[in-house]
């Protein structure tokens, strides 16, 4: 196979297995969804590096992204529907800067608000409760997505967040309010 059969490859299935791992683990397939993750951003990462690779290949030098960038705002200024037609024209293009968009918001919001506060009272609190652990068993996994609103300082703040999680018995949907008062 050339390298643009070998790139198109690993970004088409880094794509469907990203989709797919987002309905997983908002569905609860844990933890298939998240090692669906790690597996997409590894084949997006290798079909990445053989688009470049067949880049160079065909013009002799890898693409020069900020000159890119200028010449479509230029035409985006002429014509704002420019941008959809270009887009359309490069479908493949489009879909794998969204997805590595994607990515690095789940990777910042997992390592911001996954590691959060009120994330890991609620874990906490869910592992060590005797009423909950009766229901749930022990939890084996959490799932990356959470979905969080929160207002907080040192001393006060209030939360409110969902997340998923797999134990002996089942999977489990959380939501919880929290309120921090004086520390």
């Amino acid at each position: 196979m050339n390298t643009k059969t070998i790139f198109r490859l690993f970004l088409a299935t880094g794509f469907i297995l990203w989709i797919l791992s987002w309905i997983g683990d908002t569905n609860g397939i844990l933890p298939a969804s998240t090692y669906g993750m790690i597996i997409s951003v590894i084949s997006t990462g290798f079909g990445i590096y053989f688009w470049l690779k067949s880049y160079k290949e065909k013009r002799g030098f890898y693409p020069k992204f900020f000159k890119i960038y200028r010449d479509l705002l230029k035409k985006m200024k002429k014509n704002p529907f420019n941008g959809f037609f270009i887009m359309v024209r490069h479908l493949l293009k489009f879909y794998t800067l969204i997805l590595i968009f994607s990515m690095i918001l789940v990777f910042i919001g997992f390592v911001t608000i996954g590691q959060s506060e009120p994330v890991k009272t609620v874990q906490n609190y869910c592992e060590n409760n005797t009423e909950i652990n009766k229901i749930t068993g022990k939890i084996n996994h959490y799932g990356i997505l959470r979905n969080v609103s929160s207002q907080w300082n040192s001393e006060t703040g209030s939360s409110e967040l969902s997340l998923v999680f797999v134990s002996e018995k089942g999977i489990f949907n959380v939501s919880s309010k929290l309120e921090k008062e004086n520390g």
